[in-house]
């Protein structure tokens, strides 16, 4: 538990470890083409998505964006990007603020919000906000956070001081997540190739030189749903529901000259992508 020394912060500060349940594919059937190990069965979906609606994503791909990205992060740039809608929730998915959103919700704290979906079953769901870096980094001092983090693994502030930190949301701002692409010790997968926790791994990668800082990400709080909450938004239009490529929830969005809402739309293609262009000329 990572207590806070702040007297703004009437609770504590601690990094939050989320537990989810592993997602299976379907039995693919009888291939057509040459065998292929796909060991993302979320990246096979989407092989199929796209090979049932002659989909190329590289021709949905937002350039502005790849080239920032290849800037900022080499690595996650040469991973193929893609997004495409789902029927419903899921652990590891993307919820995107509908235009009605807001009515919805009666706020309209979650305009164009991107969610990374990090917790889902019918006991609740848990959200990260990918889409709202604050103007805060994570370490001491100007800039940064006024108080120190009680319980964080040694060096955690100081190795990572330079990092952005997110509004993960509006619930539990005493809290601290980390997101990253790395099968670290402690950390749990919530989709393939993306993790949550794994703090004390990271301080020591990040630390050694063996994994760049900025591969990291920092949210204060999160999205809370209880039980059936979020399924009851996504059924009144508040939401809509998509998977998209790891890249897309891992990759700073700090300057993007397309912001992820209107990319990953973008991407979603067909009336999705009508509805982001329509909001860039609004």
């Amino acid at each position: 538990r990572l207590a806070c020394h702040s007297p703004q912060c009437s609770g504590s500060i601690r990094l939050f470890r989320i537990r989810a349940a592993a997602a299976a594919a379907d039995d693919p059937g009888e291939a057509s083409e040459t065998p292929t190990l796909y060991g993302d069965w979320r990246q096979f979906r989407a092989k199929l998505v796209a090979d049932a609606g002659k989909v190329n994503w590289a021709s949905r791909v937002s350039e502005e964006n790849s080239r920032l990205l290849q800037v900022q992060n080499p690595s996650l740039a040469s991973e193929e990007t893609w997004a495409h809608a789902t029927t419903q929730p899921e652990v590891g998915g993307l919820l995107l603020a509908t235009s009605d959103g807001p009515a919805v919700l009666s706020t309209d704290k979650y305009w164009q919000a991107v969610v990374l979906l990090v917790q889902h079953s019918p006991a609740g769901s848990v959200g990260l906000l990918l889409n709202r870096p604050s103007g805060l980094k994570l370490g001491i001092g100007r800039a940064g956070l006024k108080f120190g983090i009680i319980g964080a693994p040694a060096g955690l502030q100081e190795t990572f001081a330079a990092n952005r930190v997110y509004c993960g949301g509006m619930v539990r701002q005493d809290v601290f997540h980390i997101l990253h692409g790395h099968n670290l010790e402690g950390a749990v997968e919530v989709a393939p190739g993306v993790y949550v926790g794994g703090e004390a791994a990271a301080v020591k990668a990040a630390a050694g030189g063996l994994i760049p800082t900025d591969n990291f990400k920092f949210f204060c709080g999160a999205m809370v749903w209880e039980g059936s909450q979020l399924q009851q938004e996504v059924d009144k239009g508040a939401w809509y529901t998509a998977a998209g490529s790891r890249n897309l929830c891992l990759k700073q969005c700090l300057q993007l000259p397309k912001p992820l809402w209107r990319e990953v739309l973008g991407l979603m293609g067909g009336d999705y992508s009508a509805i982001a262009k329509e909001d860039e000329f609004d």
